[in-house]
C-alpha cells in the first residue's frame, strides 16, 4: 500500500480512536441514549463584522447537530469593546433567535467574560487600534454588569449555576489572571445543590493550574481554583486563554478531577521550545533558525455528547472542517485514562510508516529569525500519521549524529511542529515538515546524518528515520 492510500484508511480508521482507551471510542454508537449534547469553544475573538465568520460556521455547525447548549469559555472579542460585543450577540441571535431553534427547542447558553473582555481596551492593540475618546466611550469594564443584561437579557452574577436538561454548569467570570474571586465560598453555598452520581460542569477562562496542559502552557491562574474543584471528583471544568491546539494531547487532563481545554476559535499559538515555536517570558535571545508558525488558520472547538456512562468530546477544526479525534471519558468506577501520570508510562510512542525518507536541500543564503544573515540548510521529511494503534505525533525531534568508530552520536537536537500542526491528519500530511539548520551548526571534520523521530507530548519517542551519511566538510 503506497503512502497516500494509507493515509487515507489511516485518517478513516483512528477518527474515533483516542490514546490508551480506542475501545471505548470505538463503542460510541453503543453507548445507549444520548443525555445531553454541548458546544464548546472559546476564545473567538470577533473584532468587527469582517471577522464573525468563523463564530457564525461554528454555531451552524452546532445548531445542525441539535446541541441542548453552547459553552463559550470567555475572550469572545478582542478589545474590550461594546460595539464588538454587539456583533457577538448579533450572530448569537441570527442563529438562535430567542434563544430558540426554528421548531421552537430551546438552547441554552453558557457564557462568561474573558480578560479580553474586561481587559482588551488596555492592551496594546487597542490603542493602536483606536483613540483614546472611542476607547473611554466604549469599553465594557465600568458597565459590565448592565451591559451584560442588555445582550443577553438575564441579570449578571459573577459565579452562577444553570440546569441544561438535568445537568449543572456553573461558570465564572473573568475578574483577573490570578484567581476568581468567591470562588470557594460559592462552592460551597451550593454543595447541597451538586450532584453526587453523575458529573456536573465548571467552566473559567484561564486554566486552573497544573492540570491542562500544565505545565508547558502559559496563562494559568494561581491554583485556588484547583484547590477549590479537586474537592469535586465529579466535576468537568473547561478553560480557554491558552489558544493550545487541540492537537495537543495534554489538553486533557484527570487528576482529583477532570480539566478540559477549550482551543480557539480564532488562532493558535505554537508553544515551548521548538525551533519554530513562539517564546514567552524571556528577555533572553533565543537561537532559532526558523520564524515563528503562523497559527492564524487553527480555528477549533469541540462537540460534547454525555451518556449515563461516558463522555465523549469529538474535537473538529473548521479551516478545512475536520475532524481531530475524539476523547472518552469513563463516569463510572475510578478509571482516569487521561491522567499524565498514566499515559508517561502507557502511551505508545507515535511511529512513521517504514518508507519516509529524510532528505537535506542544498547551502543556500538566509537569515534566522532576529534577521541575522547566515547560509542555511533545510531538512524535509513527511509527517507521520496515526495508524496500527501508533498515535499521531505532537512534533519531531531532529538530530545531527556524527559518525564514531562503531557508533553515530547525537551532537546538536532540536525539536519542530509540522507546518500545520493544528490541522487534521489529511490536511497536515499534505506538505512535509522542515527543519532549518545553520551551516555553523554542522560538523566540519566529522561524517554526519540527521535523525528524526516523531514525538508525544508525554516523553515518548518513535523510531527514526535517516537522511544519507554525509561527508565530512559537506556544506562547508
Amino acid at each position: 500500500m503506497d503512502r497516500r492510500n494509507f493515509l487515507k484508511t489511516s485518517v478513516a480508521a483512528t477518527a474515533l480512536a483516542s490514546l490508551d482507551f480506542p475501545a471505548l471510542a470505538s463503542k460510541v454508537k453503543s453507548y445507549g441514549k444520548v443525555r445531553l449534547k454541548v458546544g464548546v469553544l472559546s476564545d473567538i475573538h470577533v473584532a468587527n463584522k469582517a471577522t464573525e465568520a468563523c463564530f457564525l460556521k461554528a454555531l451552524n455547525y452546532f445548531k445542525e447537530r441539535r446541541v441542548d447548549a453552547v459553552l463559550i469559555a470567555g475572550d469572545l472579542i478582542d478589545d474590550g469593546l461594546m460595539p464588538e460585543y454587539r456583533v457577538v450577540v448579533d450572530d448569537w441571535y441570527s442563529v438562535f433567535p430567542d434563544d430558540k431553534y426554528p421548531d421552537g427547542k430551546k438552547i441554552e447558553r453558557l457564557i462568561v467574560y474573558g480578560n479580553h473582555e474586561i481587559e482588551g481596551h488596555k492592551y496594546k492593540g487597542a490603542r493602536s487600534h483606536h483613540s483614546p475618546e472611542v476607547l473611554q466611550r466604549d469599553i465594557i469594564l465600568p458597565v459590565k454588569e448592565k451591559f451584560w443584561e442588555e445582550c443577553w437579557h438575564e441579570k449578571f452574577q459573577p459565579i452562577y449555576m444553570k440546569e441544561v436538561k438535568g445537568y449543572k454548569f456553573i461558570g465564572a467570570h473573568f475578574v483577573n489572571m490570578q484567581y476568581i474571586p468567591g470562588l470557594d465560598e460559592y462552592m460551597k453555598s451550593i454543595e447541597d445543590q451538586l450532584p453526587k452520581d453523575k458529573p456536573f460542569f465548571y467552566f473559567q477562562h484561564v486554566h486552573p493550574k497544573g492540570t491542562c496542559s500544565s505545565p508547558w502552557v502559559w496563562g494559568m491562574d494561581d491554583g485556588a481554583s484547583t484547590e477549590v474543584l479537586s474537592r469535586y471528583p465529579n466535576v468537568i471544568a473547561f478553560s480557554g486563554h491558552s489558544h493550545t491546539t487541540l492537537t495537543d494531547e495534554r489538553v486533557i487532563w484527570q487528576g482529583a478531577f477532570t480539566s478540559v481545554g477549550t482551543g480557539s476559535l480564532k488562532f493558535m499559538v505554537p508553544l515551548g521550545g521548538r525551533e519554530n515555536s513562539k517564546v514567552f517570558a524571556s528577555t533572553e535571545k533565543v537561537p532559532a533558525q526558523m520564524p515563528v508558525l503562523s497559527g492564524n488558520k487553527g480555528h477549533h472547538a469541540q462537540m460534547m455528547t454525555v451518556y449515563d456512562d461516558y463522555i465523549v468530546l469529538q474535537r473538529h477544526e473548521f479551516e478545512n472542517d475536520e475532524d481531530l479525534g475524539t476523547w472518552v471519558i469513563p463516569l463510572k468506577g475510578n478509571a482516569k485514562p487521561y491522567s499524565f501520570e498514566l499515559r508517561e508510562k502507557t502511551e505508545k510512542a507515535p511511529q512513521f510508516y517504514g518508507n519516509e525518507k529524510v532528505t537535506v536541500g542544498e547551502r543556500v543564503p538566509g537569515k534566522d529569525r532576529y534577521g541575522e544573515e547566515q547560509d542555511q540548510v533545510t531538512v524535509e521529511f513527511p509527517v507521520a500519521v496515526s495508524h496500527d494503534g501508533f498515535p499521531r505525533p505532537l512534533d519531531y525531534e531532529v538530530q545531527i549524529e556524527e559518525e564514531g568508530v562503531d557508533v553515530f552520536k547525537a551532537v546538536l537536537t532540536k525539536r519542530v511542529f509540522s507546518n500545520t500542526y493544528f490541522f487534521g491528519e489529511k490536511k497536515d500530511s499534505e506538505q512535509p515538515v522542515k527543519c532549518v539548520f545553520s551551516v555553523r551548526e554542522l560538523p566540519v571534520d566529522k561524517k554526519f546524518r540527521f535523525a528524526v523521530r516523531p514525538c508525544n507530548g508525554f516523553g515518548r519517542k518513535g523510531e527514526p528515520i535517516y537522511s544519507e551519511l554525509f561527508p565530512e566538510g559537506k556544506f562547508a
